[in-house]
């Protein structure tokens, strides 16, 4: 058996996570920030350690958003969502720059960033370890056996891209700042993207440690899928989504995980654990480090169980709504297809053309007391963006259909502006009122002097003046002014 190194001889060797260069995060935010990278504005830095009895910078306060746990309670599905998508943008856009362009010459330690955080990691959990555990030890074996071949990549990494690193627009889902730039360096862009994404193949016999630490998950979380946030990722570095030795990454990423919850609970042994719950973490570190191996033995990654083949991939819930849209469909819109046409063919030149069917009505009411009602809206449905994408492929079968779900144009795209960014009042006296289909909405597009189904020709300006906006322009046509619109 192997001998177990005391760990309380060993734990003077860890570095402590506290330990910051803050002479180096000075440098890499003044060079982000004067890029248009999203960062708080760095102020000035002081070397003189008499002045507050360490070297310090101050940057510019950013007010806005930071999310503490990463399933995002505080917001619904669609901001959530977009709030994940925004992150994994920005971390594409600093992955772009060129180190040169940013006089970041020099920044790192150069090639071989792989290799040496296998070393780091594995010299951090050797000096916390208290225990012996084969599947550290095997994945820091399979680490240092498989490094990637182009471990000689140098791009500007964050090293800890966390969504709650980061600083989000009080009400937009639009980032402001990334924060804590410790452990910045040059290295493989991969190793941020993993990081950042890890927690789609989370060990489900780990369960939350508490919020605001880097073990802070919880077991049920709505997302864009793994693949969607990969998939956006690359479109932005505009690299193939077959991303080499991913792989590798994730099980880093774990590794790493592994060995900072180690380190943690050495800590607790020692009586200077900074978290209330230190002596949990202990039980943490054999799963992750067996996530890991698991991880590396992977030549493909999806962030669920998918069946074999199937391009798309709904969650339970959008396979069961669909279900139900297409028998009710089959079962009552189809039927009454032909008799509504008829309706409105019948009355073409007359006033009753402005008018709702009987017929559409009443399929309206059957459709809302079935649940299939306003199946647009993540917030209200439940569902995600893919699964509605496949009920509106349903839907658009059939000319009526959208609007007995309260699913048509240009209803969907005014209540969602409202419900994102309408006050309580906007809301009150338009969305819920749209919302439960007693009023309709109109939306003005086309100008007389320009072909405005390409908005790029759009003439219409709005300016702000004051406390409101002056709208300077002329529409032609209006969609949906017809009938009852309020």
């Amino acid at each position: 058996m192997k001998a177990v190194p005391d760990w309380r001889a060993q734990a003077s060797q860890i570095q402590p996570f506290t330990f910051r260069r803050v002479d180096r995060e000075y440098r890499v935010q003044k060079a982000l920030f004067s890029a248009g990278f999203p960062v708080p504005e760095p102020l000035l830095y002081c070397s003189d350690v008499s002045v507050i009895g360490t070297e310090f910078y101050v940057m510019q306060h950013v007010q806005g958003r930071i999310f503490r746990d990463i399933s995002l309670p505080e917001v619904g599905p669609a901001e959530r969502s977009a709030l994940y998508i925004a992150m994994i943008e920005t971390l594409a856009l600093l992955h772009s720059f060129n180190l040169q362009s940013l006089g970041l010459q020099g920044y790192g330690r150069g090639p071989g960033y792989c290799k040496r955080q296998v070393s780091t990691w594995k010299k951090q959990y050797d000096a916390a370890a208290h225990t012996d555990i084969p599947a550290m030890n095997q994945l820091a074996k399979w680490l240092a056996n498989n490094l990637p071949p182009d471990d000689n990549e140098e791009s500007l990494i964050h090293g800890d891209m966390r969504i709650d690193n980061i600083i989000f627009h009080p009400t937009e889902a639009r980032v402001l700042a990334v924060l804590d730039w410790e452990l910045s360096t040059t290295g493989h862009p991969l190793a941020d993207l993993a990081y950042a994404t890890q927690f789609y193949f989370w060990p489900t016999s780990i369960k939350n440690l508490g919020q605001g630490t880097i073990l802070g998950f919880k077991d049920t979380i709505e997302t864009p899928s793994f693949e969607e946030l990969v998939s956006i990722y690359c479109r932005c570095r505009r690299i193939n989504t077959t991303l080499s030795n991913f792989n590798f990454f994730l099980a880093l990423s774990y590794f790493k995980l592994a060995s900072i919850a180690q380190g943690v609970y050495a800590r607790y042994l020692l009586g200077n654990a900074a978290a209330e719950n230190s002596h949990e973490f202990a039980k943490v570190v054999e799963p992750l480090a067996e996530r890991g191996l698991e991880l590396s033995k992977r030549s493909s990654f999806s962030s669920t169980q998918h069946i074999s083949g199937e391009l798309f991939h709904q969650s339970r819930k959008g396979r069961e709504i669909l279900l139900k849209v297409k028998q009710f469909m089959k079962q009552h819109i189809y039927p009454a297809e032909k008799e509504i046409i008829k309706y409105y063919t019948e009355h073409g030149s007359t006033e009753e053309k402005w008018k709702k069917p009987p017929l559409l009505e009443r399929l309206k009411e059957m459709a809302k007391a079935e649940g299939l009602w306003n199946l647009f809206l993540p917030d209200i449905s439940g569902l995600s963006q893919l699964d509605y994408a496949l009920i509106a492929e349903e839907t658009g079968k059939c000319l009526i259909a959208p609007e007995v779900f309260n699913c048509h144009a240009p209803d969907t795209g005014n209540m969602e502006v409202l419900h994102m960014y309408g006050t309580e009042e906007q809301k009150k006296e338009w969305l819920e009122p749209l919302l439960e289909g007693k009023i309709s909405s109109c939306f003005c597009m086309t100008e007389p002097d320009v072909a405005s189904s390409d908005a790029t020709n759009m003439q219409c300006t709005i300016e702000r003046d004051g406390n409101s906006y002056v709208i300077n322009g002329k529409k032609w046509w209006s969609s949906g002014e017809c009938g009852n619109p309020k």
